[in-house]
């Protein structure tokens, strides 16, 4: 996704200088916000000089932009920014520079707000090649990537009891939890024993201790050497098949790359013969909203509610009078292309969710919320969708921060709280140890409660 999102912030770039436009709009649109001063390139231990801009830089994107400051009334963010200058300056390298401004904006609480070092930094988006959740409170491993663990007696149903000897919730809450930017506290908990759990710098190491699924207490020491780029960027966009009875499943685990939609239409005529739908978002982490209201428009010939937002108008000379702050927003339903058809999916329907469902994963699941398509299943979502504003930092890396508060269209508010399933189901040890998905027989018995 950064990659991408990056990808499209230079285009602009090229085009405002190519752009036929006066000084003052090139002024407005390019040098003011996007200078090249910030843009410079990575280096084991960028100069102080270079930490202490990217940290103004920081705090004033934030000052001026960040939607939410009213969800955390108790922070004072420019005394929080004269704390963390002696903090970047104490910073022994480029990396530990990025953990301290990451621990700043996730002060912030807010899950489209953060800070992401280089990439070029050693390569270190990487982690041993397994993942995590905490399941009944233990830490419990529910995916094995790395063939060779299996020798190690890592499988799924692995518990994970230690990390360099300190017990795992000691040292998630110390190592992990403060650089974890999120909008709720149940997806920073997903996240602090899940995916953002043993990630570190290619060819590192950590020594875990854990418990086989046949009880077996061991200690070894892995290798950080699975890429976590590489394997988003490797997940498949979309996965189909027949479930017994007719039932269709369908796992939606991104919206970030358009071809979602023409792999949707590609497997749409098998759908339209089954009796129930299963439409699964539990792996997708967002993308372009578009690409979910492309899918959901395949469900009814109605037009749905999508959104009512709002983002700060900041007005200078309205500040000089003394003035409050306003906001700007609007309100969009999405218009059925064709409201006559009756060529969409007509059974009934069933989503499921978990914490990891986010951001447009969620802009798809509030719109078939809002519409009543059908159940949710699961767990609630992460809580956080918006429109992030990126940016360069010194040394090669980025931040972004969240400019637009999204709700329902009535104005209800779910970032911060997460969308709510219908039906709420959580994996459970015994279950993902003897491979069943909890979740997904859930819905296949709610399905078949309405197909009888």
């Amino acid at each position: 996704m950064k990659t991408l999102l990056k990808t499209f912030f230079f285009l602009i770039l090229a085009h405002l200088a190519t752009a036929q436009n006066t000084p003052r709009e090139l002024y407005e649109q390019g040098a003011r916000w996007n200078s090249p001063v910030w843009q410079t390139p990575y280096a084991e231990n960028i100069s102080d000089q270079e930490k202490l801009a990217g940290l103004a830089l920081v705090w004033s994107e934030a000052k001026y932009n960040f939607a939410f400051f009213d969800k955390v009334p108790q922070l004072d963010w420019d005394s929080l920014y004269l704390s963390y200058l002696p903090k970047v300056t104490q910073t022994k390298s480029t990396l530990e520079y990025y953990l301290t401004l990451q621990e700043m904006m996730a002060r912030l609480n807010d899950g489209h707000t953060g800070v992401y070092p280089p990439q070029l930094a050693g390569n270190m988006y990487t982690r041993p090649g397994f993942f995590t959740a905490l399941v009944e409170d233990k830490v419990i491993v529910t995916e094995v990537l790395d063939k060779k663990l299996l020798d190690l007696g890592i499988r799924v149903g692995t518990e994970i009891t230690h990390i360099n000897g300190e017990e795992i919730k000691a040292y998630t809450q110390r190592v992990v939890r403060p650089y974890v930017s999120s909008s709720t506290e149940h997806f920073r908990i997903f996240a602090q024993y899940g995916f953002q759990l043993l990630i570190g710098k290619k060819n590192t190491s950590a020594e875990i201790t854990y418990l086989t699924p046949a009880g077996k207490k061991l200690t070894r020491t892995l290798v950080y050497d699975w890429s976590l780029i590489e394997h988003y960027q490797n997940q498949k966009l979309l996965e189909f098949k027949m479930l017994p009875n007719q039932v269709a499943y369908v796992a939606l685990n991104s919206f970030n790359d358009e071809k979602i939609k023409a792999q949707f239409d590609s497997i749409y005529p098998q759908l339209k013969s089954a009796r129930a739908l299963i439409l699964d978002i539990r792996q997708n982490g967002g993308g372009n909203s578009a690409n979910g209201w492309y899918i959901m428009e395949r469900l009814t010939n109605k037009n749905f509610p999508l959104v009512k937002w709002e983002s700060r108008n900041y007005q200078a000379t309205k500040r000089a009078w003394g003035g409050t702050q306003s906001w700007y927003g609007d309100a969009f339903d999405y218009k059925i292309s064709n409201p006559d058809t009756a060529d969409y999916y007509h059974g009934p329907v069933a989503v499921l969710t978990s914490p990891y469902t986010f951001s447009a994963a969620e802009d798809f699941l509030s719109a078939f919320m809002q519409a009543k398509r059908g159940l949710v299943v699961g767990e609630p979502t992460g809580g956080s969708t918006g429109q992030p504003l990126f940016f360069r930092l010194p040394g090669g890396g980025s931040a972004r921060i969240c400019t637009k508060r999204d709700y329902f269209y009535d104005g209800t508010e779910w970032v911060g709280k997460g969308l709510q399933p219908d039906v709420y189901v959580t994996p459970l040890v015994r279950d993902i140890k003897s491979g069943k998905d909890t979740v997904l027989e859930k819905a296949l018995e709610v399905l078949q409660k309405k197909t009888l």
